[in-house]
């Protein structure tokens, strides 16, 4: 469990890295992943596991990609809409899908500690995001459509991943870096189709970029990946909120953003759910 929040805990900086970078957001999606793959392959060169990138993995890798590149596609607007922090706050809507899947489908029995958990930072998310709905522009509104969306190709990609490893019989490592080098060349294709430019502005979007990539990316998923097969389906989901939630906490250090007491309530009654989640899981 611990890998799995530390990788959670890097990936949070990840919506400020897309902020820091400047670029359209499918540029931005595809030199993330490029970076990410390529990162996990020296790793696994470098361990001496490039034979476990077989047919199999590369087959399965195609099937995750298209969740992942729906994510990158709808988070990156998401973020150009209403900031890093909100943006990534909002894909906590995955706790919700996974946890019904959980329960409905692979018959995981959730404990009274963990729905209590799950209700308190749902909660918290409600405090952050749908207390001022009304208030809301139409462009904003629209940003916390892409953020939904993005929750739900999330929890679809995690799905796959899981399955992929456990069903498929494929090394977790391995599928990161074939998943990341597959949704890298799906990303790149749409910022093709839309004429995007592929040039850096500057040394500050070129420095995001590679530690978007190399770090967040490569990092956060190394750590996610080796950690989420000991954990439970429904458990995973409620500790990687923890990355949208720190990502509100660095948007509001870094870019100023001017919290309201009631969303600086919902940030705690989300750190809260988050711990007694991860732990007091109770008997599955």
């Amino acid at each position: 469990m611990t890998g799995l929040v530390l990788g959670a805990i890097i990936i949070s900086f990840a919506s400020i890295m897309v902020t820091l970078a400047g670029m359209p957001p499918d540029v931005v999606g595809f030199y993330r992943l490029a970076g990410g793959g390529l990162g996990l392959f020296v790793l696994l060169w470098g361990t001496g596991g490039l034979n476990l990138l077989t047919r199999r993995i590369w087959k399965w890798s195609l099937f995750s990609a298209v969740f992942f590149a729906a994510d990158f596609f709808f988070w990156h607007r998401s973020i150009g809409l209403v900031g890093p922090g909100l943006a990534t706050m909002l894909v906590n809507f995955q706790a919700v899908i996974l946890a019904c899947v959980s329960i409905v489908f692979l018959k995981e029995r959730v404990s009274a500690s963990f729905l209590l958990a799950m209700g308190l930072t749902m909660a918290g998310l409600y405090c952050m995001v749908g207390v001022s709905w009304d208030s809301f522009s139409p462009e904003f509104k629209l940003g916390i459509i892409f953020g939904l969306l993005t929750a739900l190709a999330y929890a679809l990609y995690l799905l796959s991943l899981k399955f992929s490893v456990s069903q498929g019989g494929a090394d977790p490592l391995a599928l990161a870096c074939a998943v990341a080098l597959c949704t890298a060349v799906l990303m790149g294709g749409l910022a093709l189709a839309e004429g995007e430019s592929f040039a850096f502005p500057g040394f500050k979007s070129l420095a995001a970029v590679g530690v978007l990539g190399l770090g967040c990316h490569a990092g956060g998923w190394y750590f996610i990946t080796r950690s989420m097969q000991r954990v439970r389906t429904s458990l995973v989901g409620l500790i990687l909120l923890l990355q949208p939630t720190l990502s509100y906490v660095w948007d509001t250090l870094l870019f100023d953003k001017v919290s309201t007491p009631v969303e600086l309530v919902g940030v705690g009654l989300a750190l809260i759910g988050i711990y007694l989640g991860s732990s007091r899981p109770g008997k599955v």
